[in-house]
C-alpha cells in the first residue's frame, strides 16, 4: 500500500514538475516579449525626444529667420490682437516714426498709435475700417496719403488690413500691411507726361509739316488743271511723287504713335475684297513698270466677293508689303498670291520677290521699329524702318499673323494671315461712283478759314470745282465776327492759328445761339495724331477733315454736311 502510495506521489511530483517547466518556458518567453517590448519603447522614446529636438530646433530655425525676414521688411506690417492693441512692427515703422524701441508704443491702439504717429485724418479712416471689418471679417484695401512720423513728408502708400482668425473663423487680431507706391505712381506720371510730351511733340511737327505739304500738293493739283506741256507735266508728276512719299513717312510715324499708344482703332466694315485687290494691282502695276518690273497677280477665283473687317488698314497692310517688295526688287518681279484656307478660315496673302533676301540672323530684327536690315546695300532706299512693324502690328491687332522666308541674295516670300468675316453681296454698302466730282452746288454759303494765304487759296480752288464761292476769313477773330454778321451752311475750320485757335473760335461761334448752336463746323487740321478726333468732337466741331485734303475728302465733307437742297447732282 505504501509502495502504491509512493509511486503515486512521485508519478504526481513529475507531472507537476513538467507543468513547472512548461510555466517556466511560458514566462521566459513573456520576459523576453516584454524585453522587446520595453526595448522599442525606450527606442521610440528616444526616438520621439530626438525628434522633439530636431523640431525645436527647426522651429528656432525658423523663427530665426522670420525675426530676420520681418525685422528687414522695406514695407511696414503692424499686427493687432483681439482688442486692436499693437502686439508687433516692422522696423522700418519704428524707423519712419522716430520710435526708439518697441516697448513705446507696445498695448497702444490702433486710434491712438495712428493718431499720434501719422495723424487725425488717417487715424479716423482706420476707426471706420476697423468697423466694418469687424462685422464682415473681410479684407479691405486702400490708397492712402500718409505722413508716418508726421514730418512733413507724405507718401503713397497701399494700404491692407486683414482679419487674422483660427480654424475656426474665431479673431485672433488683424494685421495691417503699408506698401509705399510713392516712387510707383511718380513713375507713372513721368511716363504720362513723357508720353504727353511725345503726343505733343507729333501733333506739332504733323501740323508744321503738314501744312506746307497741304500747299504743295495744292498748288501740284491746280497746276494740273492747267496747260501744261510734256516736260513741265514731267516736273509735276515728280513733284506730287515727292510729296506722296514724304506724306507717306509721316503717316507712319504717325500710325507708328497711335499703335505704341494703344488708340488706333479698327473700323469693322464689309467691303469688296476683290475689288480692292484689283485697285492694288493697278497701283503697282504702274509702279513696277517704272523699273521695268514683272508684277503677276494670281487671285483665287473662288474668293468670296464680301469680307468685313478694317477696309483701310488691310490695304495698308497689303500695300505695305507690296511696296516693300517693290523698293527691294532690283530686277525679275513680284508675284502676288491671294486665298482662303478652307481649313483655318483665314485668308492668306504671299508676295513673293526675286529681290536681295534677308540673311538668316537679321529676320528676327526684320519687324524691329526704326530698323532697317543691311544699310550698305539698301542706302538708296527711302523709308523710316517703320512700315513692317506697323504692318505686323496691325495683323496682331486684327488676330492675325505675318511670316518671311528668305534666301540672302535670292529673293523673299512675305505671307500675311487676316481672319477676315465672310458676308454676303447684300451686306456691301451701295457704291457711290467712281467720280469725285460728281455733283456741283447752288447758292451754298462756306465760311472757309485759314491763317495761311496759301492754304486759303489751294482750298479756296478745291471749292471752287464744286460751284462754291466761300467767303475768306485769315483769322479765328474774323471767323467769329463773320458768323455773327451772315448765316452759312458750312464753316471749314482751321484749328492752329496765332492769337485765337480754331477750338476757341468755334466755341464762341457755338456761343452766339441760333442757328450757329447747330451751324456744321468742319475741322481743318494738320494734326493727325492719336484723339485727335475725340479732341474735335469733344470741343463743339461736327467733323474734321486731315491736312493735306484732297477732292475726295472735300467731296464726301460737303456731301455729307450740306443742306441737301444745295446738293445739285450731275
Amino acid at each position: 500500500m505504501s509502495d502504491d502510495l509512493a509511486e503515486l506521489d512521485a508519478e504526481t511530483l513529475r507531472d507537476q514538475l513538467k507543468q513547472a517547466r512548461l510555466q517556466i518556458k511560458k514566462l521566459n518567453r513573456e520576459t523576453e516579449l516584454f524585453k522587446g517590448i520595453i526595448e522599442r519603447n525606450r527606442v521610440a522614446s528616444a526616438v520621439k525626444d530626438n525628434l522633439s529636438q530636431i523640431i525645436s530646433d527647426s522651429k528656432s530655425e525658423l523663427e530665426k529667420y522670420m525675426n530676420l525676414l520681418l525685422k528687414n521688411c522695406p514695407d511696414i506690417i503692424l499686427l493687432f490682437d483681439r482688442q486692436d492693441r499693437i502686439v508687433y512692427c516692422t522696423e522700418v515703422f519704428l524707423t519712419l516714426c522716430r520710435i526708439p524701441a518697441f516697448g513705446i508704443i507696445s498695448g497702444m491702439s490702433y486710434h491712438d498709435l495712428f493718431y499720434e504717429y501719422a495723424g487725425p485724418e488717417i487715424a479716423g479712416n482706420a476707426d471706420s475700417i476697423f468697423r466694418n471689418m469687424a462685422t464682415d471679417m473681410k479684407p479691405v484695401t486702400k490708397e492712402e496719403l500718409i505722413d508716418f512720423g508726421r514730418s512733413g513728408n507724405p507718401r503713397n502708400y497701399t494700404v491692407q488690413i486683414t482679419p487674422m482668425v483660427d480654424e475656426d473663423n474665431f479673431s485672433l487680431g488683424s494685421m495691417v500691411f503699408f506698401y509705399d507706391t510713392t516712387d510707383i505712381l511718380t513713375a507713372k506720371r513721368e511716363a504720362e507726361f513723357a508720353n504727353k510730351a511725345k503726343s505733343d511733340f507729333l501733333a506739332t511737327v504733323s501740323h508744321e509739316i503738314r501744312t506746307p505739304m497741304n500747299a504743295i500738293i495744292g498748288i501740284a493739283n491746280i497746276l494740273k488743271s492747267t496747260h501744261l506741256n510734256d516736260s513741265q507735266m514731267e516736273y509735276l508728276r515728280g513733284i506730287q511723287n515727292s510729296s506722296n512719299t514724304l506724306l507717306n513717312l509721316i503717316n507712319d510715324i504717325l500710325d507708328f504713335s497711335k499703335i505704341e499708344a494703344g488708340k488706333l482703332e479698327l473700323v469693322p466694315e464689309y467691303f469688296s475684297l476683290p475689288e480692292l485687290l484689283r485697285h492694288l494691282k493697278t497701283m503697282f502695276e504702274l509702279m513696277f513698270a517704272q523699273k521695268s518690273l514683272y508684277l503677276s497677280c494670281i487671285f483665287d477665283p473662288e474668293l468670296p466677293r464680301a469680307v468685313q473687317g478694317d477696309e483701310k488698314r488691310v490695304g495698308q497692310i497689303l500695300t505695305n508689303i507690296l511696296n516693300n517688295a517693290y523698293k527691294y526688287t532690283k530686277k525679275g518681279g513680284v508675284i502676288f498670291r491671294v486665298r482662303l484656307d478652307e481649313g483655318s478660315g483665314e485668308f492668306v496673302f504671299d508676295v513673293e520677290d526675286t529681290g536681295i533676301g534677308i540673311r538668316e540672323d537679321a529676320i528676327p530684327r526684320l519687324f524691329t521699329a526704326f530698323e532697317q536690315l543691311d544699310l550698305v546695300r539698301n542706302k538708296k532706299v527711302v523709308g523710316t524702318g517703320l512700315g513692317l512693324a506697323i504692318t505686323k502690328r496691325l495683323c496682331e491687332i486684327m488676330s492675325g499673323s505675318i511670316s518671311v522666308r528668305s534666301e540672302y541674295g535670292k529673293g523673299s516670300v512675305f505671307t500675311v494671315r487676316l481672319p477676315l468675316k465672310i458676308g454676303s453681296d447684300a451686306d456691301l454698302p451701295a457704291e457711290e461712283g467712281g467720280d469725285v466730282i460728281e455733283f456741283t452746288t447752288e447758292n451754298a454759303r462756306v465760311l472757309l478759314v485759314d491763317d495761311i494765304q496759301i492754304n486759303l487759296e489751294v482750298a479756296e480752288f478745291m471749292l471752287n470745282c464744286f460751284g462754291i464761292e466761300p467767303d475768306l476769313a485769315s483769322s479765328g477773330k474774323q471767323a467769329v465776327s463773320l458768323a455773327r454778321e451772315k448765316q452759312y451752311d458750312l464753316i471749314l475750320m482751321d484749328h492752329m492759328m496765332p492769337e485765337m485757335d480754331g477750338v476757341e473760335a468755334t466755341h464762341l461761334i457755338r456761343g452766339l445761339g441760333g442757328a450757329c448752336a447747330a451751324l456744321p463746323i468742319v475741322a481743318l487740321t494738320a494734326n493727325a495724331v492719336s484723339g485727335a478726333k475725340e479732341m474735335f468732337l469733344a470741343n463743339g466741331f461736327t467733323d474734321f477733315m486731315s491736312k493735306p485734303m484732297d477732292n475726295a475728302d472735300l467731296a464726301r465733307g460737303l456731301q455729307k454736311w450740306l443742306p441737301p437742297e444745295r446738293i445739285i447732282r450731275k
